[in-house]
């Protein structure tokens, strides 16, 4: 054996590529492992070997370059072993992953690749030491044993014409000597001794076919998520991060002033003065106003003990801070509980020589804000409290006595349930495309053996008023309000929750990082609570109902499990008084026993709630209390499944569609959940309540399965118009018959509620005057008033962020026909639509770039108009992603793979044991 030699004073080559297979494996195992909570132990077992796939190509590729070229594996081993040490040292520090976008974006800096070299310097140092020394325990066995597994890997497939070739060390003259030369020019004449045995080749040919089917298999079936992101390597991330940027949405904070980009729309000519009307307080609207000039005072109404919710106005009128912090660390991971910090301050320059869309108002630039929301400064305020009541509904709530009574109010959140299917109209697209196939299906059956589509959605006609044209009888002059246009807040569920329940629009990062900060506005639960607290205050009301005064009970109900990404937290935090969750319903205690199997992995039937709500009504009449029920539905839900009382599933597609398929299946859901929505109808009657009670039915999301632009079955980073199309109503058999056709959110939910109470007598005077002060504060506007799609110039826009929140954001604006979806953290394109021409989102016009390059095409396509809005659309939408991040005071991570271990398991339903997958 040789004595090794340096070459030019460097390390001999082995070492280099020990180091290297080191690195890239304690990199890869720190990165694969630390993911390990995220998902069932029996589904990490079984792809694991999956993981390393890429790993195994880097190192087979740099052992055979190692001997073509020296120079090159001494580089790239030195890329990726200070990568990987970066990534180890940042996660020890931290507890985060390094996002080598950000990395890169930082380094184009001066100030931020100094400030990033000092401050990881030691911890890099230290790591790097580290890897070189088990390099150095591991020096040559590593180079030798992958030599024997190429070769292995060549000769098996053609034995005689690789059985010569990489077979020993190159002469000294042109490389160092290699330690172990002699020991593998025997293992390689072992090999071609052996290869010629034909038995002995096809029986490793077999193996090795084995081995590539296998993992073939593995990596077809393996789900997307969090799997792929778990197979990421190194050096493919760190040259994904520095040539493959992402939207600078995709960073934690932004990297230059967020200034309104619309500033003409905000000039002082525009402000309002405060104003009193309708019995609310307005407090007038002026944008560019310092934030600590703006007067925050604590309504009478308020007790001095603080409720939850309303923490802005025990707080009072907020001071200037006294400076910002520093910007967080590139993989910096979540801020503690309740974080209220201002954004970081911008560097001294935009990275890459970006320039704003708009240009920044001239002057001085004020501190910024911190976090929560203040409707006199929101630039997008768009308010109609001081319109009058629709002139439909003025006749039945403007009497000395109110027509419309209310009681209680129950919320039905149906789990991804379409605007198409609640109800189902007769010569819709829909209905036409399942008439089609079963016209053309291949199976031939009888009339009697397709499901009957004039019984597909009877309630859902009663709820909306809506006539589905199938000669059912439909009550088109009483029933409340039905919302033809209704667009999610999320496709995300418990996201969509808080635009319903509170009024706020959710964060657009992944899952609920919205349980790390304060909720920026009262939700309605919080808001009922502090109408309890009135109880003591006289009212002066001669017109208000006998029960006006009683005690607000607020109770959540959902046959399914409350261990989806922290769910009876969030509950909680919502303020209700009351939950139940499947974890109470197979309590061996629980008063009713449940009848019948789960239904999926989430829960059981919603029937099995039936007697818990006839209790809830029962007793609070009993008692004089009022109801607030919120019921979250998930027979919709995937796998689509129906109770065994429900029966057979039946057909209604025909074709590639029918017999069980996916689509088959959650049509029999959603037929399910319309007559459970009828046998809630009927316990409200049966309880004696129904006369008295608002029931506001919509839905979470919609669902897409696969469309003319994607095949995408899910709402997973899918923003396609029907994962959003959702039904809204507000039901009540004494409010007339309004159809309204708008594009709104279910941000206008919660003041609609409170409008109601209020404009229909069912309040106390105390009452009303927290229901009248708190209208004017929140985004959405009240459906039962004059809805203003404009003002001075301003539109009406609305946010809807894409599951599971850092992926996408859909644009749209009420009273035009377009919609933006503008990539946050996601490698897509931006896709415009022109609704009113295309409304299935058949044909968008895509483009990667965005701004002019988007509206050029625009333009050529549909008009100045619709260019003219697509550049603005992009221009509100960039400024409100990181605005509604400071509201909620948030900034760590976009994506899930960025935040700290806390944080790995979000966005995943616990299991009660380990081997449930």
């Amino acid at each position: 054996m040789r004595t090794p030699r340096l070459a030019l004073g460097f390390p001999d080559r082995t070492l280099y590529f020990s180091l290297l297979v080191v690195s890239l494996l304690a990199a890869k195992l720190l990165h694969v492992f630390s993911h390990l909570r995220t998902t069932a132990i029996f589904l990490f077992l079984l792809y694991f070997p999956t993981f390393f796939t890429p790993d195994l190509f880097v190192i087979c590729i740099s052992r055979i370059l190692f001997r073509q070229t020296r120079i090159f594996g001494a580089a790239l081993c030195l890329v990726i072993t200070f990568a990987a040490a970066a990534q180890i040292g940042l996660f020890l520090e931290t507890g985060g992953e390094l996002r080598w976008s950000m990395m890169a974006r930082i380094l184009q800096e001066p100030r931020g690749f100094v400030g990033m070299l000092m401050s990881g310097f030691f911890g890099t140092s230290v790591v790097v030491c580290a890897l070189l020394g088990v390099a150095w325990l591991l020096n040559p066995l590593l180079w030798n044993l992958t030599m024997r597994c190429v070769r292995a890997f060549f000769t098996t497939i053609w034995p005689r014409r690789f059985s010569h070739l990489l077979r020993s060390c190159p002469s000294a003259a042109q490389y160092e000597a290699c330690p172990d030369e002699d020991e593998e020019q025997q293992l390689v004449d072992e090999k071609t001794v052996n290869v010629s045995t034909s038995r002995r080749i096809w029986w490793s040919r077999l193996k090795l076919a084995t081995f590539a089917v296998t993992m073939v298999i593995l990596h077809v079936v393996r789900p997307k998520a969090p799997f792929t992101h778990m197979t990421t390597t190194l050096p493919f991330t760190l040259f994904e991060g520095i040539f493959f940027r992402l939207s600078p949405l995709c960073d934690p904070s932004p990297w230059d002033a967020n200034d309104f980009p619309l500033a003409d729309l905000t000039q002082e000519r525009f402000w309002s003065q405060p104003v009193k009307a309708v019995g609310g307080n307005g407090r007038g609207w002026r944008p560019g106003t310092p934030w600590w000039e703006v007067k925050r005072e604590r309504p009478y109404w308020l007790p001095h003990e603080e409720v939850s919710g309303f923490a802005k106005w025990y707080r009072g009128t907020p001071q200037p801070p006294p400076g910002p912090p520093p910007p967080p660390p590139p993989g910096s991971h979540t801020p503690p509980k309740n974080h209220h910090l201002p954004p970081p301050p911008p560097p001294p320059s935009p990275p890459f020589g970006g320039k704003h869309p708009f240009p920044a108002p001239p002057g001085p630039r004020a501190p910024p804000a911190g976090p929560g929301y203040e409707n006199v400064l929101d630039p997008l305020k768009v308010a109609n409290f001081d319109q009058p009541l629709l002139a439909s509904l003025e006749d039945a709530l403007k009497e000395a006595k109110s027509k419309v009574p209310i009681k209680h109010v129950v919320i039905m959140t149906l789990e991804s349930t379409r605007k198409d299917v609640f109800p189902m109209v007769k010569d819709d697209a829909l209905y036409r495309d399942i008439e089609e196939s079963r016209a053309n299906g291949a199976e031939k059956r009888d009339e009697e053996v397709w499901a009957d589509l004039a019984d597909f959605s009877p309630n859902a006609e009663t709820i909306t008023g809506q006539d589905a044209h199938f000669g059912r009888s439909v009550n088109a002059t009483h029933g409340g309000l039905n919302i033809e246009g209704a667009q999610t807040a999320s496709s995300f569920t418990l996201k969509s929750l808080l635009a319903s329940y509170c009024g706020v629009g959710p964060l657009s990062v992944d899952f609920l990082e919205e349980l790390e900060t304060e909720i920026y506005q009262p939700c309605l639960p919080q808001i009922l609570k502090a109408m309890n607290a009135q109880k003591a205050l006289p009212s002066t009301k001669d017109g208000s109902w006998p029960w006006a005064n009683a005690t607000w009970k607020s109770t959540f109900m959902q046959a399914s499990t409350d261990k989806f990404d922290r769910q009876r937290e969030f509950v909680q935090m919502l303020g209700f008084d009351e939950t139940m969750y499947r974890e109470n319903l197979v309590l061996p205690d629980a008063k009713y026993p449940v009848q019948g199997p789960e239904l999926n992995y989430f829960g059981y039937s919603e029937r099995e709630l039936k007697p818990y709500i006839r209790d809830l009504f029962a007793d609070a009449e009993k008692n004089n209390e009022r109801v607030f029920l919120s019921h979250l539905t998930s027979s919709t839900h995937h796998p689509w499944a129906t109770p065994e009382e429900f029966g057979p599933q039946k057909k209604y597609w025909g074709g590639v569609n029918g017999d069980g398929s996916p689509w088959d299946r959650y049509l029999n859901s959603i037929k399910f959940a319309d007559e459970w929505v009828g046998e809630v109808l009927e316990l409200l009657e049966e309880t004696g309540v129904a006369n008295k009670t608002l029931v506001v039915v919509l839905g979470d999301h919609g669902f897409s399965f696969g469309d003319s632009t994607t095949m995408m079955k899910t709402t997973y980073a899918n923003a396609h118009i029907k994962s959003f199309r959702i039904p809204m109503a507000f039901y009540h058999p004494s409010l007339p018959r309004v159809q309204l056709n708008l594009t709104v959110t279910p941000l206008s939910v919660l003041p609609t509620i409170l409008d109601l109470l209020a404009s229909s007598d069912s309040l106390s005077t105390p009452q009303t005057d927290v229901a009248r002060d708190l209208i004017p504060e929140y985004e959405g506007q009240s459906l039962i008033r004059g809805f203003r799609t404009s003002q001075d110039g301003r539109r009406a826009w609305n946010f809807g962020v894409v599951n599971p929140g850092g992926t996408q954001l859909s644009v749209m604006s009420t009273g035009d026909p377009f919609r933006l979806v503008l990539p946050i953290c996601e490698a897509d394109a931006f896709s415009f639509t022109n609704l009113a021409v295309d409304r299935f989102e058949d044909r968008p016009v895509k483009d990667w770039e965005g701004g002019a390059s988007l509206a050029k095409q625009v333009n050529g396509t549909f008009g100045a108009d619709a260019a003219s809005w697509v550049e603005e659309a992009e221009a509100v939408g960039r400024w409100y992603v990181w605005e509604n991040r400071r509201r909620w005071g948030y900034w760590a991570g976009t994506r899930r793979e960025d935040r700290g271990p806390a944080h790995w398991a979000d966005g995943h339903l616990e299991h009660d044991h380990w081997w449930d997958t």
